[in-house]
């Protein structure tokens, strides 16, 4: 069976941005560190998400690889281009209202049971499947037991007075084990944790 890898990023005190929507600065984030999280994307085919992470994220990326990217300040490398890659190559799942299927992109609108939508996907043929949702979408899905398998969280050296928490609006305890760290010079640090199943 497929696992569901739920990949975010926060600041140490678990905020996902601040109250605009927007990352923190700086963010400590390179070659090296997206070389590392590249692993994980690279053992999946599948991303699913929420329309509003979607569009802050995927049209840039599509972008990136078509060598139509605005410029950013953000100069080539060989890991942001194998990011592209692989995002450009993977199946998303948008769950949304308002947006349509687009083959072209690999791009698959859903809607409805978000649990549901994550058992069906990991009864199906295929690699991992990363997920990434904010906190009202990911709090009550994190809640339902044996749905998501994986959290894969960077967390950066910043601390935010406001902004949404990644675990807001979740509705029980979790039980995760450690099964990967690692520390970058820059101060951010990813860590990998399996929850513990329920059966």
């Amino acid at each position: 069976m497929r696992k569901v890898i739920v990949h975010m990023q926060t600041t140490l005190d678990g905020r996902i941005s601040r109250p605009d929507g927007l990352f923190w600065e700086p963010f400590p984030w390179g070659d090296e560190e997206t070389s590392y999280v590249n692993r994980s994307f690279a053992a999946a085919d599948t991303w699913v998400m929420s329309r509003k992470l979607y569009e802050f994220v995927v049209p840039y990326w599509e972008q990136v690889a078509a060598g139509t990217a605005p410029d950013i300040g953000v100069p080539p490398s060989p890991a942001r281009d194998e990011f592209a890659r692989l995002l450009t190559g993977m199946t998303k799942v948008v769950f949304s209202h308002t947006l349509a299927d687009d083959p072209a992109t690999r791009r698959v609108v859903r809607s409805g049971d978000l649990a549901a939508v994550l058992r069906e996907l990991k009864e199906q043929p295929g690699a991992d499947i990363i997920a990434s949702f904010g906190p009202r979408t990911l709090g009550p899905l994190a809640s339902v037991p044996d749905v998501i398998d994986e959290y894969l969280v960077v967390v950066h050296p910043a601390v935010l007075a406001d902004g949404p928490r990644m675990f807001d609006h979740l509705r029980t305890d979790l039980q995760l084990k450690l099964t990967d760290a690692r520390v970058f010079d820059a101060g951010a640090a990813v860590m990998r944790y399996a929850v513990h199943k329920t059966t």
